[in-house]
């Protein structure tokens, strides 16, 4: 056979290669050791088809090979023996698919967006009560998943309405998103049957099919991107465009838009996607006050708010709307009456955002919803529901791995997403398998492509913070007795170094870090390992990673404490963390930093301290001397006399 005909038989050959340095053993003997068939190892080793990810591994360890090195070997291959076919593929499948992949979840995905309908009926029921609701939640947890998909659809009177956004210039249309924006039960709410209801539902009052176009709720979307007033004026502009067009198609009745089922006929809904764009993108501090000064204004009623005076300073002005300025209530353009508005940010901002804006806080309080991980059920729904929808079914192995990998990951949901979408491009016959999940490279595959990619996208000073948010996020160990647990979760405070909150948002957008209040932590339990160049780093770096834990648990022991003086470095422990620090082996945060500056100052005080007891003792001793000078002088006088 020869060696160069293909990565198959290639792969083939060396399985072969392997089986001879371990002496060329019978597969019948092979077999015992496997645990395996004798006629399952003797095909693998045969290259006219690629094996089971099981019996490679089987076929390896039998043969004392590196399992690790092998497992990555099998999914590079598959990857790449499916690649073709997955290609024709995704052209036959075109707007057939179940899943959306990495894109965003839109209010056109309605019909294949399924769980946590409980949670949109919360939702909606809060919007039905009050003018302002915000939506938060963790990144990667699919907040924009349940407002676009969910709430939008429900209000937009299903998928044929539609919904567009608008964002700020210097960003793309909101239908664009970064990558893993919506995955199917990541707070994603609201599935539709096929016939356009939720289970239990009658068609027509779920998510897939609403009222028609002209019974529908006048919707409008925005992201806050870098000039938040800007994309807030073309927002509404869209807003006040579709009322019109909703009471045209009634016979022109002013503000009496039906609603979509189960939504209150409360007027019009803006929503503003991505809130922590306010914080991360948007730099002038002024521009962001005017802002969210409008929208507070909006969800009290007022006609005296930021908004009522043009596009220059809140987009609310007759402009905007063609002429037609604010209603009665100041709240929205003209004829429409008021306006409600859903904030969805990520929970590490809105704390920040509300003690930066005290009368968004009064105005929210008791209206938030909280998105968290979806139930193992609700994942069951999500991964199953669109399949069948398609003429699918899931094997149960997979669907097993699917949800209990996904369960206990804190930001899996997005790769959830994208493996299944591979996974229905490699599905045999109309069977999801767990075969065709591993040819994709099962989740560390996707891991260690999207991390690769963004690392070799980022300029040579943003890979060096990149590569200290990983070590410091890697190198915490698993909580797992089998070391393949949770990692600790680290304080944000300890990624404020200059530039580092920018490659923060970054890797946040790439779905590979989460971060939630107060903490951040890898999107991916699995990542240190899947992904080579950081595995390789934390090897290169184990004495220093672990230098580093304990300089990280000194310094938060230390703050607990009050700054407990007593608490600090001192001595020769404190001269070999500041050679490391130094020389750029030891990277240190915020509290690590305000630590060592403290070791530093109290090593020169004690320093000083010391310098002045040498001087005391020295003077003691001097004047000491005196003493015994004179007093001898003395004593030697009166023998003179005597």
């Amino acid at each position: 056979m020869d060696e160069g005909d293909g990565p198959l038989l290639r792969f083939a050959s060396d399985l072969r290669a392997l089986r001879d340095r371990a002496g060329s053993p019978p597969y019948r003997q092979l077999a015992v050791r496997a645990h395996c068939s004798a006629a399952s190892l003797s095909v693998a080793a045969g290259g006219r088809r690629l094996p089971s990810l099981a019996v490679t591994l089987a076929y390896v360890q039998a043969c004392g090979g590196d399992v690790r090195e092998w497992q990555h070997r099998w999914q590079l291959l598959a990857a790449e023996l499916a690649a073709d076919t997955a290609a024709r593929r995704r052209a036959q499948d075109a707007g057939r698919a179940p899943y959306p992949g990495a894109a965003a979840f839109e209010a056109v995905d309605a019909e294949r967006f399924f769980g946590r309908e409980a949670l949109l009926d919360r939702l909606v029921g809060l919007l039905d009560e009050r003018r302002l609701v915000v939506v938060t939640g963790p990144s990667g947890v699919g907040k924009s998943s349940l407002v676009r998909a969910g709430l939008l659809a429900r209000l937009a009177g299903g998928p044929a309405a539609g919904v567009r956004g608008v964002r700020a210039a210097g960003g793309g249309a909101t239908g664009d998103g970064p990558p893993g924006g919506g995955v199917p039960g990541r707070g994603a709410p609201g599935g539709a049957s096929a016939h356009g209801g939720h289970a239990g539902r009658r068609p027509g009052r779920g998510i897939g099919r609403g009222t028609g176009a002209a019974g529908t709720v006048p919707v409008a979307l925005l992201t806050p991107g870098e000039r938040p007033m800007e994309a807030y004026t073309l927002a509404l502009a869209r807003l006040g465009q579709r009322a019109g067009e909703a009471r045209g198609g009634r016979g022109g009745r002013a503000a009496g838009v039906s609603p979509a089922a189960g939504v209150s006929p409360a007027g019009p809904v803006l929503v503003v996607d991505q809130g922590e764009e306010l914080h991360t993108r948007c730099r002038d501090a002024a521009e962001r006050a005017r802002f969210l000064d409008t929208l507070v204004a909006v969800a009290e009623g007022r006609a005296d708010g930021p908004g009522a005076h043009g596009p220059g300073t809140g987009g609310l002005g007759a402009d905007a709307f063609g002429g037609g300025g604010l209603g009665e209530a100041g709240t929205g353009p003209a004829g429409v009456g008021p306006c409600r508005v859903v904030l969805v940010l990520r929970s590490d901002q809105a704390a920040a955002l509300q003690a930066e804006h005290r009368g968004l806080a009064a105005v929210v309080r008791g209206a938030v919803l909280d998105v968290g991980q979806p139930a193992p059920d609700e994942l069951r729904r999500a991964i199953t529901e669109p399949a069948l929808r398609a003429g699918c079914t899931v094997e149960g192995a997979l669907l097993a791995v699917l949800i209990s990998t996904a369960a206990r990951q804190p930001g899996a949901l997005p790769l959830l997403s994208a493996a299944l979408l591979e996974t229905w491009r490699r599905r045999s016959g109309n069977a999801l398998t767990l075969a065709g999940f591993q040819a994709t490279g099962g989740f560390e595959g996707a891991l260690a492509r999207t991390a690769e990619a963004l690392f070799n996208g980022l300029d040579p000073a943003d890979r060096e913070r990149a590569k200290a948010v990983f070590l410091r996020l890697g190198g915490r160990p698993p909580t797992g007795a089998a070391g393949d647990g949770a990692r600790q979760p680290v304080g944000r405070r300890e990624f404020d170094d200059p530039g580092v909150p920018a490659v923060l948002e970054r890797l946040v957008r790439a779905r590979l870090v989460v971060l939630d209040r107060d903490t951040v932590e890898l999107a991916h339990h699995a990542l240190p390992q899947a992904w080579p160049r950081l595995r390789d780093w934390l090897a290169e770096g184990r004495e220093t990673i672990v230098e580093h834990r304990r300089l990280a648990e000194a310094a938060r022991s230390w703050a607990t404490a009050d700054r407990d003086p007593e608490l600090l470095y001192r001595g020769g422990r404190l001269e070999a963390v500041r050679r490391q620090v130094a020389a750029g082996e030891l990277v240190p945060g915020g509290v690590e930093r305000a630590f060592l500056a403290a070791a530093v100052r109290a090593a020169a005080a004690d320093r000083r301290r010391a310098r002045r007891q040498s001087l005391a003792v020295a003077g003691i001793a001097a004047a000491g001397g005196a003493l015994l000078t004179l007093a001898s002088g003395s004593r030697i006088r009166r023998v003179l006399r005597v």
